[in-house]
């Protein structure tokens, strides 16, 4: 259906409504309600659907980009040093005068 003959159709239910009784104004709310209820769910659906493949797609572009960096040079860390004597100046020896 051409959403232009939707219109049309709900313009002609407009005029008609005050002329239906009340279970028919009633049986009509409750379909227009049911109706617009499954598309509105079918288009949540349809909107998930998209995000998860857009997703997907992205993480697979992510997964085979090339890195425009170049990877960084390892550091390097000088090895330490032996430890030094101390140097005592003095006479700290233990037979030493007190």
């Amino acid at each position: 259906m051409h959403p232009n003959d939707l219109k049309v159709t709900m313009r002609q239910l407009r005029a008609s409504y005050n002329r239906m009784n009340r279970r028919q104004r009633l049986e009509t709310a409750r379909v227009l309600l049911d109706t617009a209820a499954e598309f509105a769910m079918q288009l949540r659906s349809e909107v998930r659907e998209g995000d998860a493949a857009q997703n997907r797609q992205k993480a697979k572009r992510r997964e085979t980009e090339v890195d425009p960096k170049p990877p960084t040079k390892p550091v390097r860390v000088a090895e330490p040093s032996k430890p030094k004597k101390p140097k005592y100046s003095g006479n700290h020896a233990p037979s030493a005068r007190r």
